[in-house]
């Protein structure tokens, strides 16, 4: 206002210099905040979909609750009441209900998508409304497809959605704000590195995983062949002590045969000498 020469009413210049300069760094202070929070949801969108969850949990539970607060009649502080209420219930719900927290954090991360991308060159109401319509049918589709595939829908949406906070608060703050397709290229870059960069991290936990589970395979199989072996080494042993046992047997038996045999030659020679 100041640049444009519009005076507000009781305000000096050097105070309207000062409020400016404090909006200025209030501006900034945000514009970095977006930034930061835009990388982390780009890169990591995808291990931080908890918190994510949490925070759209918040965010339905809040207009779920104003929702019902003026729709019942509520009045006073029952329409407080009954907004942190559901805001406590939901932030719970979608923290615990990974599926369900998924589906709320897609369908948001969507529509800021669509009114980012779309809503600045809408021209009138209808235009309005047409952006958010498309945009909302566009948002239910990913999260139903997200509770399918939650981790491909997620590191996309994540990925542009962080890509494209990250890459118009950045412009903004380099200056070249004017400058629309400079921010979009800014942000199409950021994501297209920040989904390769979760789907990367992706494939290396799933790869660790295999890695665990073959190993406890093998583990599980080297104890099977361990008892195997050990089991016919017993059947082995058992069956030495069976052959030993008959050959004592059988020897035994003929010795038996042999001292009869000698008995009675002694019996006959003992007969002829009589005689």
């Amino acid at each position: 206002m100041y640049q444009m020469g519009i005076n507000l009413p009781g305000i000096s210049d050097g105070q309207a210099d000062m409020v400016l300069l404090k909006i200025m760094q209030m501006a900034m202070v945000i514009q970095i905040v977006m930034v930061a929070v835009g990388v982390l949801v780009c890169f990591f969108g995808l291990k931080l979909v908890r918190v994510l969850s949490v925070f759209a949990g918040l965010l339905i539970g809040c207009g779920i609750g104003a929702a019902a607060a003026f729709g019942l009649g509520f009045s006073g502080t029952m329409i407080p009441v009954m907004i942190l209420l559901c805001t406590v219930v939901m932030a719970v719900l979608c923290g615990g209900i990974r599926r369900l927290g998924i589906f709320f954090v897609v369908l948001l991360q969507t529509l800021g998508i669509a009114a980012s991308l779309f809503l600045p060159g809408a021209k009138d109401l209808t235009q309005v409304l047409l952006v958010l319509g498309i945009g909302a049918a566009a948002a239910l589709l990913l999260a139903v497809l997200a509770v399918m595939k939650p981790e491909l829908v997620v590191v996309v949406v994540t990925g542009i959605s962080g890509g494209l906070s990250a890459g118009t608060a950045a412009a903004a703050l380099i200056g070249i704000s004017g400058n629309m397709w400079a921010g979009y290229g800014i942000s199409a870059l950021a994501a297209l590195v920040g989904i390769w960069v979760q789907f990367m991290m992706q494939s290396r936990k799933i790869g660790k995983n295999e890695r665990v589970y073959a190993q406890r395979m093998k583990g599980q199989v080297s104890r099977e062949s361990e008892v195997e072996k050990a089991r016919k080494i017993l059947e082995e042993e058992d069956e030495e002590e069976e052959g030993s046992h008959r050959k004592g047997t059988g020897k035994s038996k003929a010795g038996r045969s042999i001292d009869g045999e000698d008995d009675e030659d002694d019996d006959i020679t003992i007969i002829s000498e009589e005689l």
